[in-house]
């Protein structure tokens, strides 16, 4: 280790001692007004981040249409998103001419997390993580966070996105964890770190909500759904004029594939599959979207007549947003070691997604690419579905019992969320 690194770690715990204090001051502060909100039963205040999946733009957007104070804060934003999906970016809170080039980048990355975290703490009353850390992730009480807030009076709910709770040697599919191998080969290096994370999140979070595959390696959790967070349905309308009666004779046929991370889609067994299929004649149009902004991905999918979303495990955001655009998708839901308990619980037995493991990309393919009628009732069974499990108003009415519950102290029993059978108080079964 060289004197470098060792002066910066030196740094790093120096200021992490004068900062542990400050913070304590701050939720004692914060402690009393938190309290007599919780006492006049307010709506809590929300706040999600640091991570910035754009889904929490739309968790927030969902909530504020139910009348909530709800805002995003991450410490970056990614390529295909804008700065604009978010309320407040770590580097918004340091532009000031005194800070520049690298002491700029120093004073962020050091001191920026706990200002950011005081700066937080009295403004809202719930935070929402994800299990690769909060506000205070990169410091030395990253892991002390929770710990804070709840000496504010703050609740705290963790849920999982995917590499945040992927821990390779505790995954059943060999095939899932081959397609992870093939992208994030780091995540086998770094099971201790993700186990040391999970675990914390799991032992000290008020709420913990597990969702599809990612809740196979979480020790606990308090809701069990699909998903948890919606999707803006109308902002994504379908239309007519995009309904193609092609059916690969007499006309192309458009297939739409976001791979920003190949292996872990199983792209190159569409891409045979495509191949294959145009060799027997067929016309076939496959765009492959990979690191084009969403506002683009968002034009062509309206143009196209099938979304082949991803074939070695689960559903997303990216099925979510075709089938409210009335499209017929093509996932892999056929592992009933992930799938039985959500078609037993959660909708999922619903859901009018084709499943679509590796060895049935050609034929469901070929299915979809002659047969319009049957991608026109598809596509209006998904936006049925979009509505009921996935618009802001089902997840809304969902996050409305989570904050109920931890919030208000109402005696609601979550253990699984269908917006059939709606969750009961003074502990009776849904």
């Amino acid at each position: 280790m060289n004197l470098f690194i060792i002066l910066a770690r030196i740094l790093k715990w120096l200021i992490a001692l004068i900062g542990l204090p400050l913070l304590a001051l701050c939720a004692i502060w914060a402690r009393r007004e938190t309290q007599r909100r919780q006492r006049q039963a307010s709506l809590p205040r929300l706040i999600y981040g640091p991570h910035p999946i754009i889904s929490i733009k739309y968790m927030s957007q969902a909530m504020q249409a139910l009348g909530y104070e709800a805002r995003t804060c991450v410490n970056t934003v990614y390529h295909i998103n804008s700065r604009n999906d978010y309320d407040y970016c770590r580097a918004d809170f340091f532009k000031t001419p005194l800070l520049r080039g690298a002491l700029k980048n120093m004073f962020e990355q050091h001191i920026g997390p706990y200002l950011i975290f005081g700066w937080l703490l009295p403004r809202f009353d719930i935070f929402h993580f994800f299990f690769d850390g909060g506000f205070l992730v990169g410091t030395p009480l990253r892991f002390w966070e929770v710990q804070l807030l709840h000496w504010a009076g703050k609740k705290v709910i963790v849920m999982p996105y995917g590499s945040d709770v992927a821990v390779p040697s505790h995954i059943r599919s060999m095939v899932f964890r081959q397609g992870l191998m093939m992208n994030y080969p780091h995540l086998g290096v770094d099971e201790e770190r993700t186990l040391q994370q999970i675990h914390y999140f799991s032992r000290h979070a008020d709420f913990v909500v597990g969702c599809l595959f990612h809740a196979e390696t979480l020790p606990r959790w308090d809701l069990l759904t699909t998903h948890y967070y919606p999707i803006d349905v109308d902002a994504w309308q379908p239309t007519l004029a995009a309904r193609s009666l092609a059916d690969g004779k007499n006309g192309c046929v458009t297939i739409v594939h976001t791979p920003n991370h190949r292996g872990a889609k199983g792209t190159e067994f569409l891409l045979a599959a495509c191949q294959a299929l145009q060799a027997e004649g067929l016309q076939i149009n496959l765009r492959l979207l990979e690191r084009v902004p969403n506002s683009e991905v968002k034009r062509i999918l309206t143009e196209a007549d099938i979304l082949a979303e991803q074939f070695i495990i689960g559903y997303g955001l990216s099925a979510m947003e075709g089938m409210a655009l009335g499209k017929p998708v093509m996932s892999n839901l056929s592992d009933d070691h992930y799938y039985l308990v959500h078609r037993l619980y959660t909708g999922l037995d619903e859901c009018p997604i084709v499943s679509t493991s590796l060895d049935r990309i050609k034929e469901n393919l070929r299915m979809l690419i002659t047969n319009p009628t049957l991608r026109r009732e598809l596509g209006e069974a998904g936006r049925a579905y979009v509505l009921k499990y996935h618009s802001y108003t089902a997840v809304g009415q969902m996050w409305t019992l989570i904050y109920q519950k931890i919030w208000l102290n109402q005696a609601i029993d979550l253990t699984m969320w269908h917006p059939d059978r709606l969750a009961k108080v003074d502990g009776q079964r849904p």
